[in-house]
């Protein structure tokens, strides 16, 4: 099923004749992934001369098709700009990947333990228990099993994308920062103020953000897109609740999507 709601004005516009489609947390749900990209067409402008495809971050993890949406997107959509925004979950991974190896085991462990092991499952390999394998090992298999291709494309996931005032990011901004002291943080950190975490101080902030923008983000869950003045939230729950949301922005206006699981 999918549903399209109604253009609404807001205070975010992109580029003139962008057409900017944002899409919440997919978590590994590849066939919501394939239905929102036909509904998210259905709202596009036919005067838009570009079209931004912006996913939130968080593609991979929880669902059984990490692998596939990676490589949907390494491929490309229609003749689209696609900008897959780095959300916590790839930062974990990505923590993983360029851990010392005194670190290795605990990074390992935690991403396992958020999601990653359904990742893992859907690479259809099988490592070596960590516990009874050497570190370098271990990371050669498992980047050979994630191949090179892939982790490069983990690597250049940006913080960001801003275009006109609209600001697309994981989980949000510190509004007491500039732009530019938000996105100098560590790529890799897991700061509670980072971009791809922050929570307390960004959600419940009611005032304008740094540059006036009006900031598009996923990583947290709410039952419905969640429009504030300056913000929305489109997480709403791939994986819990097997609804994908994303909206349309153009020329001053938004356009609400969502697709269901069933």
């Amino acid at each position: 099923m999918d549903i399209i709601r109604t253009p609404v004005p807001v205070l975010g516009c992109p580029e003139d004749d962008v057409a900017l489609v944002a899409i919440g947390d997919v978590h590994g749900h590849f066939g919501m992934l394939q239905k929102i990209i036909a509904t998210a067409k259905k709202t596009l402008p036919k005067s838009a001369k570009e079209i931004a495809f912006v996913l939130l971050g968080d593609l991979i993890d929880r669902g059984d098709a990490a692998i596939e949406i990676i490589d949907l997107i390494r491929e490309g959509i229609e003749d689209w700009r696609v900008i897959p925004i780095l959300g916590n979950h790839e930062q974990l991974l990505l923590r993983v990947l360029h851990a010392p190896d005194d670190d290795y085991r605990h990074h390992w462990a935690l991403w396992r333990g958020n999601g990653g092991q359904n990742t893992l499952e859907n690479l259809q390999i099988r490592l070596p228990p960590l516990a009874d394998t050497d570190v370098p090992d271990h990371r050669r298999a498992f980047e050979k099993a994630l191949g090179q291709d892939r982790i490069a494309f983990l690597n250049a996931m940006p913080s960001h994308y801003k275009s006109g005032n609209i600001l697309c990011v994981h989980a949000g901004v510190d509004p007491t920062l500039s732009l530019e002291e938000n996105f100098a943080k560590d790529k890799l950190s897991n700061a509670p103020d980072h971009w791809a975490w922050i929570r307390e101080g960004f959600l419940d902030h009611d005032g304008t953000y740094p540059d006036n923008c009006f900031i598009v983000h996923g990583h947290t869950v709410l039952p419905g897109p969640t429009l504030a003045p300056h913000r929305i939230g489109l997480d709403t729950g791939a994986c819990v609740f097997g609804v994908l949301s994303g909206a349309t922005f153009f020329k001053g206006e938004m356009t609400v999507f969502q697709v269901t699981a069933d």
